[in-house]
């Protein structure tokens, strides 16, 4: 069973502007994560996952190739691992190419060091987007109770939306998790299912396009949305807000 361990949106040298933009929107942000592979985080945790907005210094200091050369946006597609050199070799069996296990970490001033392993994915195997699996050695580090609350009152990722990808491909990681879903569109129906927000979202495709979280105050989102200056739409069903920097579209649900 495929356990959903986080979501990334890639800011690459736009880190800061995209810190504030969740801000505004309610999310409580862990402080700025320097891995030692180079790039920089924020965290937005939940119960059991989170959505990483992942960059690069912005005076091009350090440069992360996979981040540098892909577009800013809904990114990365990270399952949990138990085991990363089982999960290599279950891939492998599976016919699928990926990098044995890399271990890299950052500090978590000042509690201690959060350290990961991970296996990915090698590019051209799935449309869209990165796609790794990701083992938390010092779960600890990331989960922490002081940023599991948001004043939006967000509380899971339930769902990544994608357009013009091959579902049968992503078949091939597993079964998913029923707590959360990766959503297959045509560009066509990705518009009527979004509406005109989704005239923010690039032509671009295959991609990974918009990120369905899950909220009681999903109704009040569209206020906070207007003060960041951010379009948004409320139906009956949902808010969705998009973020033009990051052509990025945000789902706030029940």
């Amino acid at each position: 069973m495929l356990e959903l361990d986080h979501l990334v949106i890639n800011t690459r040298f736009d880190t800061d502007a995209a810190r504030d933009q969740f801000a505004q929107l309610g999310f409580t942000l862990t402080p700025r994560g320097y891995h030692t592979l180079g790039s920089i985080n924020h965290l937005m945790v939940f119960d059991d996952s989170y959505l990483e907005l992942i960059g690069l210094p912005a005076d091009g200091s350090v440069i992360r190739q996979e981040i540098a050369d892909s577009a800013p946006g809904a990114d990365g597609l990270v399952y949990r691992s138990d085991d990363p050199q089982r999960t290599f070799d279950t891939l492998a069996a599976a016919g699928l190419e990926a990098t044995p296990p890399q271990f890299f970490s950052r500090p978590v001033e000042p509690h201690g060091e959060a350290r990961f392993a991970t296996v990915r994915l090698k590019p051209g195997q799935f449309e869209g987007g990165r796609v790794y699996f990701c083992q938390h050695l010092t779960p600890e580090f990331v989960f922490r109770d002081e940023w599991r609350t948001h004043e939006n009152g967000a509380y899971a990722l339930a769902a990544l939306h994608l357009i013009d990808a091959d579902r049968a491909a992503y078949a091939r990681l597993g079964e998913p998790s029923a707590r959360f879903s990766l959503a297959f569109h045509a560009r066509a129906a990705f518009d009527a299912r979004f509406g005109s927000s989704a005239a923010h979202v690039s032509p671009r495709a295959p991609r990974f396009a918009a990120i369905t979280l899950r909220t009681p105050q999903w109704r009040e989102i569209g206020a906070r949305a207007k003060d960041a200056a951010l379009p948004f739409e409320t139906s009956d069903v949902h808010t969705v807000v998009a973020l033009p920097r990051f052509d990025t579209l945000l789902e706030f649900v029940p």
